[in-house]
């Protein structure tokens, strides 16, 4: 962690990057993509665990997210302890994918810590508040300060309904809510260190 108390060690990993597609071909590209990340955080000489996350969603559902699931944990088991020693997932922003809820299943399989998206949460609830979702997620990470994800909807900033909901914004209007708990907030608003800026006059920070 730096002096300045930022935690600088996540990878997000691009949305084509899942363990769970039922094309051989693709799993083993997907797997190649999380091995090279892997590697790198070695040769940084990250630690092996989940304080260097490696971010990642489970990907499309088929329609049958248990056999989704049940895909995505046996292609999990497959990975280096490079990669899976330090491997999260993220819940979704659509309600035919993947819930905090759902990625319970898929901790308590592999062992993937969950990463919270608050913003994601609106979109994809699986029944719980966004409060009982980030206190599930929370229970997930064991020693290791937690991860949530923080953007807006960037339809509301603009007031512009062509825009849809669950883009991100480009700054904040609100400040951030954590619900009591003690996590680390990954700010993904399109402006970055303006939206950090921003994020820390809401909360009544000295800049």
């Amino acid at each position: 962690q730096a002096e300045d108390g930022i935690r600088d060690t996540e990878l997000w990993l691009g949305v084509q990057t899942c363990a769970l597609p039922i094309y051989e071909d693709v799993v083993k590209n997907s797997i190649r993509d999380l091995e090279i990340h892997g590697e790198i955080f070695d040769l940084l000489c990250l630690p092996r665990n989940h304080y260097a996350k490696l971010n990642i969603h489970v990907g499309a559902s088929y329609g049958d997210k248990p056999k989704a699931i049940d895909n995505f944990c046996r292609n999990v088991d497959r990975l280096s302890d490079a990669v899976r020693s330090r491997l999260t997932v993220e819940n979704d922003d659509r309600a035919s994918l993947y819930s905090t809820l759902d990625l319970l299943e898929v901790y308590k399989r592999v062992g993937t810590p969950i990463v919270h998206d608050l913003h994601h949460h609106g979109f994809c609830t699986g029944g719980l508040s966004n409060a009982d979702a980030l206190a599930l997620a929370v229970s997930t990470w064991g020693d290791t300060t937690p991860v949530v994800h923080y953007s807006q909807s960037r339809a509301t900033e603009y007031n512009d309904t062509s825009i849809k909901a669950h883009a991100h914004s480009d700054s904040y209007w609100t400040p951030v809510d954590t619900y009591g708990h003690d996590v680390d907030v990954m700010l993904e608003c399109k402006h970055k260190e303006l939206g950090l800026f921003k994020m820390r006059e809401l909360l009544g920070k000295t800049i």
